[in-house]
């Protein structure tokens, strides 16, 4: 028991950093030297979004082909963290198919230990690199959703956020397929290096939406996405996916600002310096 009334469930140094389960009150969380959380999760509700930019990554189901809740869909996931998004689509979504990458090995055992990821056949979780994953697929290997979300004790892990893994997620989206990127700016000049990358490659073709309270911004890249100002019919969805899946996305909808073409990303990059 910690001072303040925290419960250590677990501590490991690892890789230079010490690893924490650490429990409070109805929640538990994974944490690097105990102050960078990775993951948080209701002890009654295992499957609920606690963390605010996961649930604004989910906003990436409103660009599927609708209705997603009643179609197969495959999902491919770098980063597994404690797994809140894995476990947020197997049990929302019972067509739903997932090929998870992690490169930590300790993670997958902790996120199944505490953060009670299942043992499900529709979940292929994996330990190795996400962008030899990605070099290895055949083309006609393809997802509906990429999801981005690998972080290390620094932040965005160095190795993944790279213009070559962009490119290689890009060209395993399906024909209406949504690649969602969680990035956060605790490293300005990474952060803006990533956004240039991307702004370079798919200006016409991405949406960020902030996160309020935080420094992370998710994009979301994909071919659908130049003819994404049809808000009615993605308000529709929102309405739709919200009482399905309890989460705020017609907020969402609204929160939405295109990339711009040619100098949009630069404009966007003055915007996020002055809000910081």
């Amino acid at each position: 028991m910690m001072p303040d009334g925290r419960r250590v469930l677990y501590r490991h140094a690892h890789a230079g950093h010490v690893v924490e389960v650490i429990e409070e009150y109805e929640t538990r969380a994974l944490t690097f030297d105990s102050h960078l959380t990775q993951s948080r999760m209701l002890l009654d509700e295992p499957h609920v979004l606690v963390l605010r930019y996961t649930r604004r990554m989910m906003a990436g189901l409103l660009f599927l082909e609708a209705p997603v809740a009643d179609q197969p869909f495959r999902v491919l996931m770098i980063g597994l963290g404690g797994g809140s998004l894995v476990k947020f689509l197997l049990h929302g979504f019972a067509r739903c198919r997932m090929d998870v990458v992690e490169s930590d090995p300790l993670l997958p055992d902790l996120a199944r230990r505490f953060f009670y990821v299942p043992d499900d056949p529709r979940l292929n979780l994996m330990v190795g690199d996400g962008g030899r994953f990605l070099a290895r697929l055949s083309s006609e290997q393809r997802y509906d959703l990429i999801l981005l979300d690998a972080f290390d004790q620094d932040g965005m892990a160095r190795d993944v956020y790279t213009d070559p893994i962009f490119v290689r997620a890009a060209a395993r989206l399906a024909p209406q397929g949504v690649l969602a990127l969680n990035l956060i700016r605790t490293d300005e000049q990474w952060f803006r290096l990533v956004v240039e990358s991307i702004g370079r490659r798919f200006a016409d073709q991405v949406i960020r939406l902030a996160v309020p309270g935080f420094s992370n911004e998710i994009l979301f890249v994909g071919p659908g996405l130049n003819s994404w100002e049809q808000r009615a019919e993605l308000h529709n969805r929102a309405w739709e996916l919200a009482a399905r899946c309890e989460l705020n996305f017609p907020e969402y909808v609204q929160a939405m600002v295109p990339l711009e073409r040619r100098a949009g990303w630069k404009r966007w990059l003055e915007w996020v310096a002055w809000q910081a």
